[in-house]
C-alpha cells in the first residue's frame, strides 16, 4: 500500500505505512494534516545470553539473546484527519484482522544536504495509548494529542 504522510515537525518526519487496514481505508494524511514536537522510543535492548564452553578457561562466552523494543511515544502533537482516529478505533476495537501499521522515522538534514540525517524504521505497529491534551476553549476546535504510544514487533536504523 502507498505510505501516507503523518506527523511532521521541524526536524523530522513521521510516515506511517497500512498493513491491515484493507484497501478501502488509508490514513490519508498525506496532506500533512498533523504535526508533533517528539517521538521516544528509538532504542533496543539485547538480552545477553552467558554461555559455558568447554576448554575455554577464561569466563563464560557472551551470545545475543532477544531483542526487544519499547513502545514508540508521539508526543504534543495534531491530528486533523478523521481517517487517523478511525485506525485508533480499529485499534480498540480489537476486530480481526488487526490494524497494524509499519513506519519510517526520519531525521531530516539540513537544508542543502542530499539526503536523511538518519532513518528508522519500525514493523507492524498498534495503538495501546492515546492521551488528548487538555481542552481549552481558546483552541476548542482542535483536539491535540499529549502522547500517542505505538508498540511494535521491531525497530531497524536504515543505513544509506
Amino acid at each position: 500500500m502507498p505510505a501516507a504522510g503523518f506527523l511532521s515537525s521541524f526536524n523530522f518526519a513521521v510516515q506511517i505505512e497500512l498493513s491491515g487496514l484493507g484497501g478501502d481505508e488509508e490514513l490519508a494524511l498525506g496532506n500533512r494534516r498533523g504535526a508533533l514536537s517528539e517521538v521516544q522510543g528509538l532504542e533496543m535492548t539485547l538480552e545477553p545470553v552467558s554461555f559455558r564452553e568447554g576448554g575455554y578457561n577464561r569466563g563464560t562466552r557472551q551470545l545475543v539473546g532477544k531483542a526487544s523494543h519499547p513502545p514508540l511515544v508521539l508526543k504534543r502533537g495534531l491530528a486533523l484527519d478523521a481517517a487517523f482516529w478511525r485506525w485508533i478505533q480499529r485499534c480498540v476495537d480489537g476486530s480481526f484482522p488487526l490494524p497494524y501499521v509499519s513506519g519510517t522515522i526520519r531525521v531530516l538534514a539540513p537544508a542543502g544536504a542530499d539526503a536523511d540525517a538518519a532513518t528508522w524504521r519500525f514493523e507492524n505497529g498498534i495503538v495501546t495509548k492515546v492521551k488528548a491534551a487538555d481542552l481549552s476553549a481558546a483552541n476548542a476546535r482542535e483536539v491535540a494529542l499529549e502522547e500517542l504510544h505505538i508498540v511494535h514487533e521491531g525497530l531497524h536504523r536504515e543505513l544509506s
